[in-house]
């Protein structure tokens, strides 16, 4: 079977991210006011995988960010449900993840 293709866009609470492979500095980056994931193009498919997701939870805890350190607990409070949606609005980042 042949693998599924890394989505082109994702979902992350209320906006969409365009996600590309591209030359970036470091192996990915999560661009939050372009609205953009760039993931480096040379990385094997497992590493891009974990890159991809890395750069999926930078999306998913930029809300929570603020001047106030947050405690452990506040902070998944804050991401946890960012990061569900991400899964239930997303099927075909799962289908990329899983193969």
């Amino acid at each position: 079977m042949k693998p599924a293709p890394m989505p082109q866009t994702l979902k992350v609470g209320c906006h969409t991210y365009a996600v590309t492979r591209k030359a970036v500095k470091d192996s990915g980056e999560c661009d939050f006011d372009g609205l953009r994931i760039n993931v480096k193009p040379r990385l094997g498919r497992g590493k891009a995988k974990e890159i991809l997701l890395h750069e999926i939870l930078h999306a998913c805890t930029y809300p929570a960010q603020t001047s106030k350190r947050l405690t452990d607990e506040e902070f998944v409070d804050a991401t946890a449900p960012v990061l569900l949606g991400v899964i239930q609005d997303n099927p075909e980042l799962l289908e990329y993840l899983r193969s």
